[in-house]
């Protein structure tokens, strides 16, 4: 009888909304940010301790691969309709978030072909490879924000370049994934097939931009004039959470991700007219969506499989995390004509890894391409990083002056 109520979606549903409030409460309390609680609370309720959720797919019932992958694709979505990148773009933040992506995905992947063994019978190890180097290439831009925000020192011109670099960030690490995903065949890389799925990553993304924002938005402003006229106030959202779900669409019909559309999409719509009043209504969605998809990661590892050589790389991950991040950025920013300090601490401001790194790893465990232990090692890194990060940041930014908010970002 138990078995069979556990089972059930609804139950699942409760448990994970319900556990999600808990978590947020908690890691409130503490001035952490709640995703990290989310994470370890999923930890919890799943096989690793008390099972209280199945991660398998073909149980009746068990859900949370789709929550998780439902949930990538609504995060993706509302990180994308955050990230205005005409209001903090400059040339500096290109080239140091350019050199926070490469540095990263070249030695993640190295380290990962050094230390790691050959995944066995239905994994290819240099797919297996790029995908780790692709998990450290994107910066969660909540966790950073919202360090700057508490200090309050957001509208610092350090704060503004960091969080540029970072919107970059995310937009390479979304041609990263694509390029990754593409590779990913098990026989190696073919030089034809790389070239298609670069290219076809580049024009999906400037196509999509371009027609989104002549055309698409339009039809959004459109469809919501009308229907406020009408007292459907939500119907211009609607219409471009459909766009958004089609975007997804076409990207995983072309070979891409369908987080890389989700994304896209949302970039397209940050500069909609009726992007404030959208604003609310995707504060709505990350209330529901974002705590499902960060306590599916928790649920989806199992401690219990991640053998004691595993547990070393992660702590050598992390550590390769902070040093990619601090030399990919911080070299760049030096010789742009940055302070030592600014360099370092734009450095370390872009090292924690967390919603993006995170859809990567999912992305690379659904499809195995990356193993549950490897999977389970991404996702501890995205932790630790995200757990050091704030209190490093906040003794190396301690002297710069206070100044008023400039952009909104993502919430942690």
């Amino acid at each position: 009888m138990l078995e069979d109520i556990v089972g059930q979606l609804w139950f699942q549903l409760t448990l994970l909304l319900t556990v999600a409030i808990a978590s947020s409460l908690l890691f409130a309390k503490f001035k952490q940010p709640k995703i990290i609680g989310q994470i370890l609370l999923g930890i919890v309720i799943g096989p690793s301790l008390l099972g209280l959720i199945s991660v398998d797919s073909d149980t009746p019932g068990s859900m949370v691969p789709r929550f998780a992958e439902l949930g990538a694709i609504m995060l993706l979505f509302l990180i994308g309709l955050e990230c205005d990148i005409k209001e903090i773009y400059t040339k500096r933040s290109l080239l140091i978030g350019a050199g926070g992506v490469i540095v990263p995905w070249v030695c993640g992947y190295f380290l990962s072909e050094l230390m790691l063994p050959d995944p066995g019978v239905g994994y290819d190890m240099f797919s297996q490879s790029v995908f780790v180097g692709a998990a450290l290439v994107a910066t969660s831009v909540a966790i950073t924000a919202g360090v700057l925000k508490e200090m309050g020192i957001i509208g610092s011109d350090i704060a503004k370049t960091l969080l540029g670099a970072a919107v970059v960030d995310d937009v390479l690490g979304m041609l990263v994934l694509a390029v990754s995903a593409g590779t990913a065949s098990g026989e190696g890389i073919d030089l034809s097939d790389l070239t298609w799925l670069v290219t076809a990553a580049v024009l999906f993304v400037a196509l999509g931009g371009y027609i989104g924002a002549k055309v698409l938005t339009k039809v959004v402003a459109s469809v919501q004039r009308r229907g406020s006229a009408r007292g459907l106030e939500e119907s211009g959202f609607l219409m471009a959470l459909s766009i958004a779900l089609l975007y997804a669409t076409i990207s995983e019909a072309i070979g891409l991700s369908a987080i890389v559309g989700a994304f896209v999409a949302g970039t397209i719509f940050a500069r909609c007219e009726y992007r404030t009043r959208f604003h609310g209504y995707t504060k709505v969605l990350e209330w529901v969506f974002a705590p499902i998809f960060f306590l599916s990661l928790g649920v989806l590892i199992d401690v219990g499989e991640v053998s004691s050589g595993a547990w070393l790389f992660a702590l050598v991950l992390t550590g390769v995390a902070f040093a990619t991040k601090i030399a990919g950025c911080g070299i760049p920013a030096r010789l742009l004509g940055m302070s030592k300090g600014d360099s370092l601490s734009l450095g370390i401001g872009m090292s924690p890894r967390m919603e993006i790194a995170m859809v990567i790893a999912l992305y690379g465990l659904s499809n195995k391409i990356i193993t549950g232990e490897i999977y389970s090692v991404i996702v501890m890194m995205g932790l630790l990083t995200a757990v050091f990060t704030p209190s490093i940041l906040r003794r190396t930014m301690r002297s710069v002056p206070k100044t008023p908010a400039v952009c909104e970002t993502v919430d942690a």
